[in-house]
């Protein structure tokens, strides 16, 4: 469901890259998870993907490296681990708690309920298909800033 912003952000967000840059970093993506999976390594995809995208921005002359988002990326690395531990508990807590079924339909529908809510929040600037090569605006806060089509 967050394809479009996790395109925008390894695309745009943390550099500019092109067609070349972007076989390069999956090419290297590629060779570092297939190494990984090989000696038995559990690593994150999305992290290695990213650490491509960073590598090629450092490595093209000229270019440009949007570290506030690669700062924002990381705090999101380091806040899910403890942050999917704690809401495991607590619905493990809860479940246990009003017990069997009923218990777990009760944490499955609270579940439901915050993805919903987060759906929402997300829904307020959405990335598309459309928009999702869009300019990053000079100054943006975040690489999910979308310059209208129209000002383009």
């Amino acid at each position: 469901m967050g394809g479009w912003r996790v395109i925008r952000t390894l695309g745009k967000g943390i550099t500019e890259i092109n067609t070349p840059q972007g076989f390069v970093a999956e090419s290297v993506s590629s060779a570092v998870i297939l190494g990984a999976a090989h000696l038995g390594f559990a690593i994150s995809t999305t992290q290695v993907c990213s650490g491509s995208v960073l590598g090629v921005g450092l490595g093209r002359r000229g270019a440009t490296v949007r570290w506030s988002t690669v700062g924002q990326m990381v705090l999101a690395w380091v806040i899910t681990i403890p942050s999917a531990a704690v809401f495991g508990g607590a619905a493990e807590f809860l479940a246990d708690r009003i017990g069997g079924v009923p218990g777990v339909l009760v944490t499955a529908v609270l579940a439901v309920c915050v993805f919903a809510g987060i759906y929402a929040v997300s829904r307020r600037n959405p990335v598309t298909a459309d928009n999702v090569n869009a300019p990053i605006p000079e100054g943006a806060q975040s690489a999910l800033a979308i310059e209208s089509p129209a000002a383009t």
